[in-house]
């Protein structure tokens, strides 16, 4: 009776066993798990921030600012759209076969892998949809991942794709990306530009980090640590865009018969995070002035006493038409002269005075 209550899906007494169900990859799952660690303290401080009453607003925009400015950072690092291709293409799917189809061959680059996409689909992007309504008819979906982070691992993952039976096209990407010789160096500087770019990314989140202590405890320093940010932020860009290959052509043929090339040029992670460094100097530049050349002083809920006892003075504005003030120095030095000139003067008849008696009383 209790053997009855576990006997479904189950043949001849084996384990429960269920069909395959493949599914095409949607979304990378590393960036929504970045995004919802930021989303936590932003609906946090939204659902607060109605019961603040003083610097309510400075607050927000600093904070939300700053926040969104640490995401963009590490989605950046950890995305595969640095440079990206997507062609349409007609191409043999396997050996020993004169069958051809048309597909859409999208290469996407990150800083450490890339990700190959060949759909029979006028387009490679897919939707929670397609997953609830598969379609089993629904043509070619392929979505592969490789690793290109050491000297040797695209050597590594061409002979494991060869192994597996990929298809053609995409084995053609990736030989053309493991090839380390006689001036076929792509692979080499994907490497190199991925590998200085994710280090100096990872400083800039370094600093980003130092950023938040500055805010609560010295918020006066706040704003010159976020200009270093948008920096080291655009150096990055920078390093990127002048180490990765621009002769990077890969042919194929075309539905219509014709040839067609496949070419790269800088994704969505780029750009984003060229528009994060220059947002970062132009807003964080707007307030290092602001608080150089005026009386302004940033202040926000966060700021404890510290910055009270060890920041910098509060500028003080004099009217207009008050005489200018004198450094401290010439300050001291003046009242120091006022105040002997002051003793020497109430001596001196006193000391006549009594001289003036002395004789006298001899006399």
């Amino acid at each position: 009776m209790t053997v009855g209550w576990f006997d479904a899906f189950r043949e001849n007494g084996a384990p429960t066993w269920y069909g395959e169900n493949r599914s095409p990859v949607f979304v990378d799952f590393q960036i929504v798990l970045i995004l919802l660690i930021f989303a936590v303290p932003i609906v946090a401080y939204l659902l607060i921030c109605c019961g603040i009453r003083r610097n309510k607003w400075i607050t927000t925009y600093s904070f939300l600012f700053f926040a969104l400015n640490g995401a963009v950072l590490l989605v950046a690092i950890c995305s595969s759209s640095w440079h990206a291709g997507n062609v349409r293409i007609s191409t043999a799917y396997k050996a020993h076969t004169n069958a051809r189809l048309n597909a859409t061959l999208g290469v996407k680059i990150g800083l450490k892998h890339l990700n190959i996409t060949l759909s029979t689909k006028h387009s490679d992007h897919y939707s929670f949809m397609d997953l609830v309504y598969e379609d089993k008819d629904n043509g070619l979906n392929y979505n592969e991942r490789f690793d290109f982070a050491d000297v040797t691992s695209m050597e590594a993952e061409l002979k494991n794709a060869l192994e597996k039976g990929l298809p053609y096209p995409i084995l053609k990407v990736i030989e053309y990306l493991s090839v380390d010789r006689a001036g076929f160096t792509w692979g080499r500087k994907y490497r190199l530009a991925g590998y200085y770019t994710d280090v100096i990314l990872w400083l800039a989140f370094s600093v980003w980090n130092l950023q938040l202590f500055l805010l609560i405890l010295v918020p006066h320093y706040f704003a010159k640590t976020g200009f270093l940010v948008g920096i080291i932020t655009l150096l990055a860009n920078l390093i990127y865009f002048i180490n990765t290959p621009s002769n990077l052509h890969i042919r194929f043929e075309a539905p219509s018969g014709h040839l067609t090339v496949l070419t790269f040029c800088p994704s969505w992670a780029f750009w984003l995070t060229f528009a994060a460094g220059w947002a970062c100097l132009i807003n964080y530049g707007i307030l290092w002035i602001l608080q150089a050349k005026t009386t302004f002083r940033f202040k926000t809920i966060f700021t404890t006493t510290v910055d009270k006892i060890n920041g910098l003075p509060r500028p003080i504005s004099m009217p207009q038409g008050c005489p200018s003030l004198e450094t401290p120095i010439e300050s001291n030095l003046s009242s120091l002269n006022r105040s002997v000139s002051a003793y020497r003067n109430s001596l001196t008849p006193s000391t006549i005075s009594c001289s003036l008696e002395f004789e006298n009383e001899r006399s």
